[in-house]
């Protein structure tokens, strides 16, 4: 039988886009909160890190899609170990 913490690095191991916190908290059946626990405790240990849109030099748009007017919501994935800490571009 799988915890449910393995099942949310599981999830991100099988998603191919960043995912958020809400949509994860609907699809495994978990409160928000604990699952922002969860997803806390892979980014310490390096297995998943939060995706950002800001600061991204990737686009010819940098700060018009880069820096957005409405706060979103907060999105993660799985930390490849070969990344260079840098987030993917929103306009890809």
């Amino acid at each position: 039988m799988m915890t449910v913490l393995r099942q949310v690095l599981q999830t991100f191991e099988q998603a191919s886009a960043p995912l958020s916190l809400a949509q994860m908290a609907r699809d495994l059946q978990v409160e928000p909160a604990i699952l922002d626990d969860m997803i806390a405790y892979w980014v310490r240990k390096g297995k998943l890190r939060e995706v950002t849109e800001a600061g991204c030099d990737s686009c010819g748009l940098k700060g018009d899609c880069c820096s957005p007017i409405v706060k979103l919501p907060r999105r993660y994935e799985l930390a490849a170990d070969d990344a260079p800490g840098k987030p993917p571009c929103c306009c890809g």
